[in-house]
């Protein structure tokens, strides 16, 4: 099974004149990754304010924030290897960094085009 590991701070919720407004962007992502774990793979959030282990990160994680800091996160892993640093990656994108075809997140293949396999391409 896919694991995917997620190194991030939550970010503080932002008052404004009529309470707290959430972060959408946070929020959005956050209903990404959900998606994600909809489709079988393990999601696994760190969030670096709270005291963890020694040894809960891997060494790839733990040098990329000794040498970037926070500006590499949110950082993510799958299987212990970083495949994303700094951005939050769209759910297309997130889908083929744990290597899920079209098929396998429930969208439609795309239909053969004939016009392109009479000219052999």
């Amino acid at each position: 099974m896919t694991t995917v590991t997620l190194v991030r701070r939550v970010p503080p919720p932002i008052v404004g004149v009529c309470g707290i407004v959430p972060d959408r962007a946070f929020e959005a992502f956050e209903q990404t990754l959900d998606w994600l774990e909809s489709t079988g793979v393990l999601v696994e959030r760190v969030e670096l304010s709270e005291r963890f282990s020694d040894g809960t990160l891997s060494a790839d994680v733990t040098d990329h924030l000794a040498r970037a800091g926070d500006s590499c996160l949110p950082l993510i892993t799958v299987d212990d290897v970083v495949v994303s640093a700094g951005v939050r990656p769209t759910r297309s994108r997130l889908a083929r960094l744990v290597g899920r075809s079209r098929l396998r997140v429930g969208l439609p293949a795309a239909a053969p085009r004939p016009d392109l396999e009479q000219r052999g391409g």
